[in-house]
């Protein structure tokens, strides 16, 4: 079976995708584990469990948290968040199964073999997409692979509308993007003006088009803020205007213009994270405006293994922010952190219903681990507009 995964020691921070030649440290093999997974004494699936096989056209997408996982820096190494050791099993003789990477895939289910399972919603040959989690508190299998053991609650059909690539791209922002819309329909009036810090991303940039196709009738003012080399394409997602973080903070670049285009905001939507997208939504927002932020206040959190005291002050940042603040009056805004456990179902549909569909920045063919090189090196930049996708063949 052909798969991503991972053999020896936990590799070291931005050496998951190294390969020293000579050397048996191989971090990432990209190769074929000897016996594809039977439903036999090797398999035990629950009475929840659906298998899912990515054959044909499909594919996964990688993200930042697929990265961090494995090398301990998820949420920047906190306890109990980190992969444990899931495997898919195989007949592997005098060896240890390996740990298979990774959370997104798509593909057809071949075969329902939880009990629990409503099979009248669920059947083989059926198209899928989902998210596995492999944090220690979830332990579920991963899924660079061509074949993965997954649960209904965290699959979601795919229409025939919508091909494997854009749905394995589509997985991650939408799981996030349900949060993010949690939040804000329970306070959305109509005629909201909205930023979205990072919205040329893999999740900014279909927030954006989320917002501007499903919200159409609350004719929301979108601005999306990116480097200048993005401002067009960000245009195109359906923002009315585009801020360039390169040319200083944008909270001044925000306040210029006419009466529509520097008036304040009432939501901030932060991708991004970190102390600087925070003093800049601040600044532009109005009194009682909600900051909804998926990231928290370290920028790019899981880039590197924080020092204790780097959690600590993390964790009481967020409790701060989001628990105690928002009980104190004052011209504050509302702190929203959001933190999905659970894919939300009604999102995915309603983003397939509105031709929601994700850009795709590079495909890569699954087949080569130098590929999995590139495509980690490119998501590690932060300089992706949408996504990365793996293609199985």
């Amino acid at each position: 079976m052909k798969a991503a995964y991972l053999k020896k020691e936990r590799p070291a921070v931005g050496q998951l995708r190294v390969v020293l030649v000579g050397d048996n440290k191989r971090y990432l093999d990209s190769t074929t584990i000897p016996t594809a997974p039977q439903l036999s004494d090797s398999i035990q699936p629950t009475t929840t469990e659906i298998i899912v096989q990515e054959e044909g056209v499909n594919a996964c997408s990688i993200h930042d948290d697929d990265i961090h996982m494995p090398e301990a820096t998820f949420v920047g190494g906190h306890p109990f968040l980190q992969e444990s050791k899931v495997v898919i099993p195989c007949s592997c003789s005098n060896e240890s199964p390996p740990l298979v990477i990774g959370s997104d895939f798509d593909g057809i289910i071949t075969a329902v073999v939880g009990s629990e399972v409503n099979k009248d919603e669920y059947q083989v040959g059926q198209r899928v997409c989902g998210m596995n989690h492999q944090q220690s508190v979830f332990s579920e299998k991963g899924s660079w692979a061509e074949f993965t053991v997954t649960q209904e609650k965290s699959i979601v059909s795919i229409p025939d509308t919508i091909s494997f690539i854009d749905a394995a791209a589509a997985v991650m922002p939408l799981f996030v993007i349900h949060g993010l819309l949690e939040v804000f329909e329970k306070n959305i009036k109509g005629k909201e003006r909205i930023l979205v810090i990072g919205a040329s991303g893999g999740i900014g940039s279909m927030l954006v088009t989320m917002l501007r196709k499903v919200f159409a009738d609350y004719n929301l003012y979108i601005t999306g803020v990116c480097s200048g080399r993005n401002k067009e394409f960000v245009l195109g997602l359906g923002a009315d205007r585009v801020a360039d973080y390169t040319k200083g903070p944008i909270e001044i670049s925000l306040k210029q213009g006419d009466e529509d285009e520097a008036g304040m905001y009432d939501v901030v939507f932060d991708i991004v994270g970190g102390q600087s997208s925070y003093k800049s939504g601040k600044a532009v927002l109005r009194k009682g405006g909600s900051f909804i932020s998926c990231v928290g206040p370290e920028a790019w959190i899981g880039d590197e293994i924080l020092s204790t005291t780097a959690k600590i002050s993390w964790v009481g940042r967020v409790l701060w922010y989001s628990g105690i603040l928002n009980k104190i009056p004052g011209s504050h805004p509302m702190y929203y952190m959001v933190a999905p456990s659970e894919l939300g179902k009604a999102t995915y549909n309603m983003a397939f219903e509105n031709k929601v569909i994700p850009h795709v920045d590079e495909v890569f063919p699954f087949d080569d681990i130098d590929n999995f090189k590139n495509a980690m090196d490119l998501v590690r930049s932060h300089r992706v507009k949408g996504k990365v996708v793996m293609e199985l063949k």
